[in-house]
């Protein structure tokens, strides 16, 4: 499993439309092969929003990347007037993933 972290540095004051954004999206992403998962995340001091996709393989995100559903994805509705830069995205392999026992409580 490999994560893709792509870095937003927003504007003063746009996280939490880049955010909504996201929120709203009904992309396709969901339903891609070898999609995992993604978070949206906005950091404390709102300067910066990070996405984070998790994919079966580099080959499953490469193959997302290429695809028409990507182009259509990123085509609308843009966002480049809410940011301060250009996003910066970064690749890693899961090496190791833990989470939360299925049946301990939530506190």
């Amino acid at each position: 499993m490999i994560a893709i972290f792509n870095s937003l540095p927003v504007k003063e004051g746009a996280a939490d439309e880049i955010v909504e954004r996201f929120a709203e999206s009904r992309g396709s992403v969901q339903g891609f092969p070898g999609f995992v998962s993604m978070e949206v995340l906005r950091s404390e001091g709102a300067e910066e929003v990070l996405v984070v996709t998790r994919w079966e393989s580099r080959e499953a995100f490469d193959a997302w990347v290429a695809s028409d559903e990507f182009k259509k994805a990123h085509g609308r509705g843009g966002g480049g007037d809410l940011l301060r830069g250009h996003p910066r995205m970064s690749a890693y392999e899961v090496a190791v993933e833990r989470g939360r026992p299925i049946d301990e409580p939530v506190s």
